[in-house]
């Protein structure tokens, strides 16, 4: 039985987070969907440019409402209390320091005397050798770009929204597809990996219908990122993850 789905595995309280922050996603794109529909403009008109004009106006004036905020905050929170789930659960060696256990989430290697000592610190309890190894490996510093790294996303996330609210904007520019395009659309990157994904947009902009969405300001790389797929995106890496550690 997979570990989320049995309620006597070590990681059933893990397993309950990721079911909660689910919710909370179900909950924000519910949220977000009856916000535009009872507004002006559920659908921006491309074909009247007056109206397409007014719709872009409206939207740039909407106010989020700030429920979406504390919705994707707990999503977040949940996602980055699994990884100290982890680290909890395989601390079982002597407290070598008084330094606070958790999972330990840095964008550059630790080289100097005190970054190693927070870094050792956090996952000092742990004994298994492999256990270690995976979280070194999970560090954003190895990927290609550690601000876009999913880990580190999720972690920064989470210090952002305990200071303020996470920087929620209103973007008038996702293009809904049916379903039947997605095929399409994977074979013409795949034939072009040239293309970054704006052009790719371009060439399709003829499909689908233009909607205003609720994105994160700030995603890594991408500037503007709509908040559910972003928040399902990170969902995924974390069930992932946690996947590898319940192999452990």
């Amino acid at each position: 039985m997979a570990w989320h789905d049995d309620p006597t595995h070590p990681f059933a309280g893990i397993a309950e987070k990721v079911v909660r922050a689910e919710e909370n996603i179900l909950n924000l794109n519910a949220e977000i969907e009856r916000f535009f529909n009872e507004g002006d403009y559920p659908a921006i008109p491309e074909n009247d440019f007056e109206n397409f004009s007014k719709a872009i106006e409206y939207h740039k004036n909407c106010v989020i409402p700030p429920k979406f905020s504390v919705l994707a905050g707990e999503i977040v929170h949940h996602l980055r209390s699994c990884f100290d789930h982890i680290v909890w659960h395989f601390s079982t060696g002597p407290q070598i320091n008084k330094m606070p256990v958790d999972f330990p989430v840095f964008c550059k290697k630790p080289i100097d005397k005190g970054d190693v000592t927070r870094f050792e610190g956090k996952i000092q309890k742990i004994t298994n050798s492999d256990v270690r190894v995976l979280i070194e490996r999970l560090q954003p510093y190895n990927a290609a770009d550690p601000m876009d790294d999913p880990l580190w996303l999720i972690h920064d996330f989470d210090i952002i929204d305990k200071h303020r609210e996470l920087l929620l904007c209103l973007n008038a520019g996702i293009r809904l597809l049916p379903n039947e395009m997605k095929p399409i659309i994977e074979s013409y990157e795949r034939a072009h990996p040239e293309l970054d994904p704006a052009k790719i947009a371009f060439h399709f902009k003829g499909y689908g219908v233009l909607q205003p969405c609720i994105a994160f300001r700030d995603f890594g790389k991408r500037k503007i990122q709509p908040a559910t797929p972003g928040l399902l995106e990170l969902l995924q890496y974390t069930v992932d993850v946690v996947g590898g550690f319940a192999e452990l």
